[in-house]
């Protein structure tokens, strides 16, 4: 007659059983947090883009509508700098822009920043935009600077996650987002690949259109997909942008 033990369900596990079982499940959890490890380690940065929904404030500038809806604001040391606006969801501003609303105005909103790229979430009220009577005209920016033609290769991103409103905001677990955002009208900017600014330009790259517009909903079928694309930079005031002809964007 053999000397292992029967198994009975509902009895005791035998002492040998009970080893094997607490060393087994010791070595799977060991093994996955180390396979967890390797494949986190392996991931591109999210990046330093942040979003405090909380400090909402007023902020003071000239009003731009075009290529997207912007405010022409001062930082603390006085320079001028952009904010591209937008609601707090996936959507810009242009609906609830006041037709006849020009130059100076107040803007109350949180701010969405990366680095020197801003974007302003404005509050969902009706008093989230009123005209102040303060000369803003200093804010104006400079006539646009051709910077000359560049051959990149990287991603079309929605602005508003990439700036900070989501982590990460690139790649192609971002893609349906970015698709919303698009549709939405919110702001294109152009990134290199892995999330990383591009080494060009001190700044992350407005993706317009040849003639310095806002894309159409042709673009929606690249957005965050790897691309390669041939167009101008333009510096235009503290924005670079990047006008590309939609003939000239190349899925790679």
């Amino acid at each position: 007659m053999s000397d292992d033990p029967f198994f009975v369900g509902w009895a005791d596990t035998a002492p040998l059983d009970r080893r094997f079982m607490l060393r087994a499940a010791l070595g799977l959890t060991l093994a996955g947090a180390g396979m967890a490890s390797l494949l986190a380690m392996q991931q591109a940065p999210p990046g330093a883009g942040q979003w405090t929904q909380s400090d909402v404030r007023d902020w003071t500038g000239l009003l731009m509508r075009k290529p997207y809806p912007s405010l022409r604001t001062r930082d603390l040391d006085g320079t001028p700098r952009t904010a591209f606006l937008a609601t707090s969801g996936k959507l810009g501003v242009h609906a609830r822009l006041p037709p006849t609303l020009r130059d100076g105005v107040r803007i109350r909103a949180s701010a969405i920043t990366r680095g020197p790229n801003m974007m302003l979430a404005v509050v969902d009220d009706e008093g989230w935009i009123a005209p102040i009577t303060q000369d803003v005209s200093a804010l104006t920016p400079a006539p646009p600077d051709d910077l000359g033609c560049a051959v990149l290769v990287g991603e079309i991103l929605d602005a508003k996650c990439w700036f900070g409103a989501m982590k990460p905001g690139f790649g192609k677990t971002h893609k349906s987002c970015a698709a919303l955002c698009a549709r939405g009208r919110l702001p294109l900017a152009f990134c290199s690949p892995g999330g990383a600014l591009c080494t060009t330009v001190d700044t992350t790259l407005l993706f317009v259109d040849a003639n310095g517009r806002a894309h159409g909903p042709a673009v929606l079928p690249y957005l965050a997909d790897p691309v390669s694309v041939t167009g101008q930079i333009v510096r235009v005031g503290d924005i670079t942008q990047y006008r590309v002809a939609l003939d000239d964007i190349r899925r790679i």
